[in-house]
């Protein structure tokens, strides 16, 4: 050995199996992982065609709530095909981008506004005069859509480059 030099505890090509080893773990879970999100989501959009069956043939005192239930799966169903996406990116990849996790966040907040929504109606809304802990939330989710919403419009503006895909 020379001087200066520092001895070679593993080979390249020991590194370099061990790499490929890894990559084809991380594939694995990656596969396992988007397989999962996509029975999900079809399991879910069964259940979510229950819910509209129940609001075609239920009473009709019950329309509203089954609507919510329904309209509850189905932004569930896009939250959870949103992440498949976004793990079928990643399998080709592709640059993981933010967008589709905004989008993701974004109809969650919608989700739950529209939860608090039918559960204000659904008690009869709160004396007037007075602001709900419901009201609040509602106001800070809103304000959390405007920023989802401005940061989409934003990234959708920014000028593309070769190293950054669209």
């Amino acid at each position: 050995m020379l001087e200066g030099e520092l001895p070679k505890s593993t080979s390249t090509a020991d590194q370099s199996r061990g790499v490929a080893l890894l990559f084809r773990a991380e594939r694995a879970i990656f596969y396992l992982v988007g397989s999962l999100f996509l029975l999900a989501a079809f399991v879910l959009a069964i259940r979510a065609a229950f819910e509209l069956w129940q609001m075609i043939v239920g009473p009709a005192d019950a329309t509203l709530l089954t609507a919510t239930r329904f309209l509850d799966v189905m932004l569930l169903v896009l939250m959870v095909v949103e992440l498949a996406y976004t793990v079928l990116v990643s399998l080709q990849g592709a640059a993981l981008l933010p967008e589709p996790f905004l989008i993701v966040g974004l109809i969650a907040v919608i989700r739950r506004m529209l939860v608090i929504t039918v559960g204000e109606i659904g008690s009869g809304g709160t004396p007037s005069g007075t602001l709900s802990t419901h009201a609040l939330e509602l106001l800070v989710l809103t304000g959390i859509v405007i920023a989802f919403v401005g940061a989409i419009v934003l990234l959708r503006a920014r000028p593309r480059s070769k190293n950054f895909p669209a």
